[in-house]
């Protein structure tokens, strides 16, 4: 019984007092108890939100942002609805905002919930709602307004592979004079012309203007580079000075061999070094070892010419010669050019095709402010890797440009050895599903050490110290061991 009512019946009503007062029951709102003695009330209420509006609201229909914003209360709490009458409710940890205005229309929303029916306002009538004028706080207030609209349409359409935005505009024009919301609805119906290329609007969603001009981006990726590039600023990624004693070929291909060991390119260390010194690739393997071929020359050209794009078109070429070389074997592949079709990760659903080229540009903007260069490296890598611009050879790719940025400032260029690549995985996961930084940062500044500590100078060495650091060892089987210690003090 996650909820009791008394109701009208007063028999009932004092007992649910009795139980209440012998510590059986916790009072929610008058005439409404909850047998739930362990979580919190507030928790209660959120979880039994619909249940609740149809008991203490009846006749009254989730409006506004609440609509929009999967019903979840604001930061302060407020939930809001359009009823028969103006009222405020308060709950625990929950504000019911009742406004006064039209009920449940036939296409709105219909909840079935224990205490009856709840409604909430259809995707149409919200963007409607949306569009009135509201005062105070804009976290707080009941509608987003235009701004808050142009970004939730931007989003949609980005979605939308069926026509739905047409639909939406049709739904809306159809309930706009029931609701008297007429002139709202005109608004609406110039900002998704707009937004389709077909109407000239003034814009100030940022998203929204990119895309009117032909440029749209993902603006939840976008925040996601800001996010990082803000805990840069904070705490700036530090990377050793290159080591002037390495062998260029030899930290070309250890970087080439780790790169592609990450994507699943498997070989043994001593068969990918002879496919890069002989230069050619191991029969029955010639996709993979051309990959291998194709990043050790990316990286090489990459140290010969550290060159830093100076515009986005630059930079945008740049990613794809890269990308290009890596997976040059791989036609299927479309070696170099953007992606036509989306691609994801486990959970993660990247950057959609038509978002890519604004994405990347945004990207590159962010990358771009940072003050040091270690700072534009590790936004480089995380920009391309959660754009996910290519079919195949993303990874490769991110890292390229990574490294490119280290190079140019004369800092050691980062691998990430395949004993390592779970907790690298990990970190990149942190950062876009939750926007936390911290794991990725302290991921690319220990791989910065260990990749400063290999003895590059011959071979033997390297190789002794990739077996003696557990560096070739699967993630499940050792860890990353090393003198982790300043250069100069070991």
């Amino acid at each position: 019984m996650p909820l009791a009512v008394a109701g009208s019946d007063k028999t009932e009503a004092r007992r649910l007092q009795r139980l209440t007062a012998q510590g059986q029951l916790r009072r929610i709102h008058l005439g409404v108890y909850t047998d739930d003695l362990v979580q919190s009330l507030e928790s209660i209420v959120r979880r039994e939100l619909y249940a609740l509006c149809a008991l203490i609201a009846p006749g009254s229909i989730i409006s506004h942002r609440s609509a929009l914003e999967s019903r979840r209360p604001t930061a302060a709490g407020n939930v809001f609805l359009t009823g028969p009458y103006r009222r405020d409710i308060n709950l625990p940890g929950v504000k019911l905002r009742i406004a006064q205005g039209p009920g449940p229309l036939d296409s709105d929303i219909r909840i079935p919930t224990f205490g009856g029916d709840t409604f909430v306002s259809s995707q149409a009538r919200a963007l409607l709602e949306n569009l009135t004028a509201s005062r105070g706080d804009p976290a707080e207030r009941r509608t987003l307004g235009a701004s808050g609209i142009e970004a939730w349409l931007d989003l949609f359409i980005s979605r939308d592979i069926s026509g739905g935005i047409n639909k939406l505009r049709d739904a809306a024009r159809a309930i706009a004079e029931p609701l008297e919301l007429q002139q709202e609805f005109e608004q609406l119906d110039a900002t998704i012309g707009a937004l389709l290329g077909t109407r000239t609007v003034r814009l100030s969603a940022g998203a929204a203007i990119a895309r009117a001009a032909g440029k749209p981006y993902d603006d939840a990726r976008v925040t996601l580079f800001q996010t990082l590039a803000g805990e840069l600023r904070r705490d700036s990624l530090q990377v050793p000075p290159a080591d002037p004693h390495a062998d260029n070929h030899l930290q070309a291909f250890i970087e080439t061999y780790f790169s592609n060991y990450i994507e699943g390119t498997e070989f043994e260390l001593e068969e990918a070094h002879d496919i890069v010194v002989q230069g050619r690739p191991l029969q029955y393997r010639e996709d993979d070892s051309h990959d291998i071929l194709g990043t050790y020359h990316a990286i090489l050209k990459s140290k010969a010419d550290p060159a830093i794009p100076q515009n986005f078109e630059a930079f945008a070429a740049q990613t794809q010669d890269w990308n290009r070389q890596v997976i040059e074997s791989r036609s299927a592949k479309n070696p170099g050019e953007f992606k036509t079709e989306s691609n994801r990760a486990g959970n993660t659903v990247f950057v959609t095709p038509e978002l890519v080229v604004g994405t990347l540009e945004k990207g590159y903007e962010t990358i771009m402010s940072a003050a040091t260069p270690e700072n534009r490296a590790a936004l480089a890598m995380f920009v391309i890797a959660e754009v996910h611009p290519f079919t195949d050879g993303n990874g490769r790719t991110a890292r390229l440009a990574m490294n490119l940025f280290l190079t140019q400032a004369g800092l050691t260029r980062i691998i990430i050895p395949t004993v390592y690549r779970d907790d690298y995985i990990s970190a990149l996961k942190a950062m876009s599903s939750n926007a936390y930084p911290v794991p990725l940062m302290r991921v690319l500044a220990r791989a910065a050490r260990f990749s400063r500590w290999i003895d590059m100078s011959s071979k033997s060495n390297a190789f002794a110290a990739l077996r003696h650091s557990n560096a070739l060892e699967h993630p499940d089987a050792a860890k990353l061991s090393f003198a982790d210690s300043p250069i100069g003090t070991r």
